[in-house]
């Protein structure tokens, strides 16, 4: 097996910041470059889940995404009416691998960046091509500069160019699920808990993040359309009209004023 001495990893979202920082750390060099000219976040927020904070405590970053999020003790399933149907302690199920951390995403990026703060990184920055022989991998970069590495990884999501030089350039396929994700400045019904209100081909999730934000994300199956942004909201609350108030209480307070930058996609 090839020796891996100079590594490139392509995307700077959480995958590819958290593996530069754990090779990082393993004595690796390590370089990773971002299309984006800044670091911008796309998504609302995430629940970290225990087994994933073990890997940042190993890290040294674990501290500071506890100190920028919320702890999430339960995770409840409830019908669309808010009834409970299961609940899952999740202390007592992870034990000590972890805490479970509710949080906004562009806040886990802001911690990820700090602790991978000595790998070399280049925004703006693409890929043009990829050529692999026996021994490395040359790139040339989209300003017509070149590297060679070892190793190249590519963290840099659905339209990933590296899979698309290496693998297939076959766009990703529609498999009729659709996601809307947002923050809104309040806690529906004073929740600190995780909680997934089911319907029928739908549900509707609730996750306290911090400062009295929470993240809500709608989702649908079998539903095989673009939802343009005009009119997105006034749709997304027809949608899930029949459920009951702790999801009407979060889709009004959008309304009043979403963080900058939390976007829907």
């Amino acid at each position: 097996m090839a020796s891996v001495d100079r590594t490139l990893i392509v995307g700077g979202g959480i995958a590819g910041l958290t593996l530069a920082a754990a090779l990082h750390q393993k004595g690796f060099e390590v370089e990773l470059i971002e299309r984006s000219t800044c670091w911008n976040t796309v998504g609302a927020g995430i629940s970290v889940q225990a087994n994933a904070m073990r890997v940042l405590r190993a890290l040294g970053v674990d501290a500071d995404i506890k100190r920028a999020g919320t702890v999430l003790r339960r995770w409840g399933f409830c019908d669309e009416q808010r009834e409970m149907l299961f609940d899952v302690d999740l202390e007592a199920l992870w034990e000590d691998v972890g805490p479970c951390i509710g949080i906004e995403r562009a806040k886990l990026q802001r911690v990820l960046l700090g602790g991978g703060a000595a790998v070399p990184s280049r925004l703006g920055t693409t890929i043009a091509s990829l050529r692999q022989d026996d021994r490395r991998v040359s790139v040339e970069f989209g300003d017509g500069s070149t590297g060679q590495y070892d190793l190249v990884v590519g963290a840099d999501g659905i339209s990933s160019t590296v899979r698309r030089l290496t693998l297939s350039a076959d766009p990703p396929a529609n498999a009729g699920h659709m996601a809307w994700r947002s923050l809104a400045p309040i806690r529906p019904e004073g929740s600190t808990n995780l909680r997934f209100f089911l319907g029928d081909r739908c549900f509707f999730g609730l996750c306290p993040v911090g400062d009295g934000y929470t993240y809500g994300f709608g989702h649908v199956s079998d539903l095989h359309v673009h939802d343009e942004v005009r009119g997105r909201l006034e749709r997304l609350r027809k949608r899930f009209a029949e459920f009951g108030r702790p999801v009407q209480e979060y889709l009004a307070a959008i309304e009043c004023g979403c963080r900058p930058g939390c976007g829907w996609n």
